[in-house]
């Protein structure tokens, strides 16, 4: 419809929804990435590790258990490696991190981690991760 010479055109209107509606999933999208991006991170990996991937890195087993040492608070974490590599072990539960030096198997103790179950973490520097739980304190 033409009014004192002035046209109404909708032409943009469509490309404003759709950038609209791109920025929304892109956001959607990004928050689920931070979300997940981890959890399916660490799954990716133990699959890989189970199936002789090449990206497993060094660490090719990982276990921790409770001590009495520290009335029940020490965790004993002991790891296998193919080839030697100096290795960081994370606790989730006390923020405690200690790196040894490890060939073949070798073993880090975690003391104080608390009362609680927790996650250790273990790092090579020559790649690989690995992630074992422990349980409460006895």
């Amino acid at each position: 419809m033409k009014m004192l010479g002035i046209k109404k055109s909708q032409k943009g209107q469509g490309l404003v929804e759709y950038a609209l509606i791109l920025t929304l999933v892109a956001v959607v999208v990004i928050g689920v990435l931070i979300t997940l991006g981890p959890i399916v991170g660490e799954v990716f990996s133990k699959v890989n590790r189970v199936l002789g991937g090449t990206s497993s890195g060094a660490i090719t087993s990982v276990s921790a258990a409770r001590t009495g040492g520290g009335n029940g608070n020490d965790v004993v974490v002991t790891l296998t490696v193919s080839k030697s590599s100096s290795v960081t072990a994370f606790d989730s539960q006390s923020g405690q991190s200690k790196t040894t030096a490890c060939s073949g198997s070798c073993t880090v103790t975690l003391t104080g981690v608390g009362a609680s179950s927790g996650t250790v973490t273990v790092t090579a520097v020559e790649g690989g991760t690995a992630s074992t739980g422990y349980p409460v304190k006895p």
